[in-house]
């Protein structure tokens, strides 16, 4: 499975995302009963509320 994960823009100074990679490494919340591996292809930022600068 290829993931993006899109961050929020307001709390990207205050996280740096290591429960989200924790969780699709041990397969957790979202993740939960995947059984194919997990590649990350890309980390982008939402572009600030109301997300009009998201990445479609």
């Amino acid at each position: 499975m290829k993931v993006g994960l899109i961050r929020c823009m307001q709390t990207e100074d205050m996280c740096p995302g290591t429960t989200d990679f924790m969780f699709m490494r041990e397969k957790k919340g979202a993740f939960e009963g995947v059984e194919e591996e997990i590649e990350l292809i890309g980390v982008n930022s939402c572009g600030g509320c109301p997300g009009k600068k998201a990445v479609k």
